[in-house]
């Protein structure tokens, strides 16, 4: 048993973009790994307020006197400086619309290359001494596993002739199928399409997605939709769908931007501009264990009020926050309301000097 660190990418509901994070697991191979991972993964808290989550590799540091472990481990880091590029780096550039593509590209290409030369380079060395191609040695792995989940008959033996021509180093296609089965959940064996996608969920054979239903899109088009709110006057009510799933029990609310819950308040707090709330600056430490009360200030209105954690929805989703400008909409109002009293004022003095 040994130290592997699983990599995990997803899209944070708390900061709006994508990212990830490794998690130190022990375990006896990285296939064992990834089977720990998950666990650890659901421990940690920051997991309630992550979406779109995979587990999209396993490195660990090589044992220098195993050539097939360094050379295994060798791909693995690259291809974790793919998953990046693929999970992270091109969602964010198409979230904030940097148009980063062709260096994301580049980038991408350049770590392909390595890892064709990690493969070339083992080959030379390695070839027909009991070592796979080190690209696809995970895949290889869990290739054969769904292989096992096949009826025997046609299917099964074309993908098991595919999986051993492969670790042969047949160049003539049958490692892009295997590559190929694993990015896109399906494989053509015999002139019919046989999907796997199913068992790539946490539980399943290759266990990479929290949620098979869940996808990059969904997030990229909350940012790619937005519409941005000009003027008091367009303001529209949120309802609860805006905020970040668990943050009501569990989020800290300081200097969050809070939804009010309308169920708790007079109708008054109905009304678009006394929707959305933030703790005043003297408000520390409003976990989701906290009990008492707590100063908030309404961000449009710049009225003051005193709250308890369930008066509010949850945090608002910063793509949500993002259709604001706040102080623009705070002078808006400050001026109406000054123009208000200006003309109430006016309507009162004119009265008292009639006769």
């Amino acid at each position: 048993m040994r130290e592997y660190r699983a990599w995990f990418s997803f899209y944070s509901e708390e900061w709006g973009n994508f990212d990830d994070v490794a998690y130190t697991v022990q375990a006896d191979n990285p296939f064992d790994a990834r089977e720990k991972a998950w666990p650890i993964w659901n421990q940690y808290i920051d997991s309630k307020f992550q979406s779109c989550v995979k587990l999209y590799a396993v490195t660990w540091n090589p044992d220098p006197l195993n050539a097939g472990d360094y050379f295994y481990s060798q791909a693995a880091d690259i291809k974790q400086a793919v998953g990046h590029i693929e999970n992270v780096d091109i969602p964010n550039d198409r979230i904030g619309s940097r148009d980063k593509t062709s260096y994301n590209n580049m980038q991408k290409h350049y770590y392909l290359g390595a890892l064709q030369t990690v493969d070339d380079i083992a080959q030379d060395l390695y070839a027909g001494k009991g070592i796979v191609p080190p690209s696809v040695y995970e895949e290889l792995h869990y290739a054969q596993e769904l292989c096992y989940e096949l009826e025997y008959g046609e299917p099964f033996n074309a993908l098991q002739n595919k999986i051993e021509q492969a670790k042969k180093w047949d160049q003539h296609g049958y490692l892009f199928d295997i590559r190929d089965l694993f990015k896109h959940g399906y494989i053509s064996l015999n002139g019919e399409t046989v999907l796997f996608k199913e068992q790539f969920g946490r539980n399943g054979i290759y266990p990479v997605y929290n949620d098979l239903d869940d996808s990059e899109y969904k997030y990229i088009s909350r940012w790619e939709r937005q519409i941005r709110v000009n003027g008091i006057k367009n303001l529209q009510p949120i309802d609860e769908s805006g905020v970040i799933q668990n943050s009501a029990n569990h989020m800290l609310y300081d200097g969050q931007f809070l939804l009010v819950n309308p169920d708790h308040f007079h109708k008054d707090f109905h009304t678009p501009e006394n929707m959305i709330w933030t703790t005043s600056e003297d408000v520390m430490n409003i976990t989701g264990t906290f009990t008492g009360e707590f100063q908030a200030d309404n961000v449009i209105t710049g009225k003051k009020a005193l709250f308890r954690r369930n008066d509010f929805s949850g945090v608002l989703r910063p793509d949500i926050v993002a259709r604001y400008n706040f102080e623009d909409l705070k002078a808006e109002y400050a001026a109406a309301n000054h123009t208000l009293v200006s003309d109430m004022e006016d309507t009162a003095a004119e009265d008292e000097n009639e006769p």
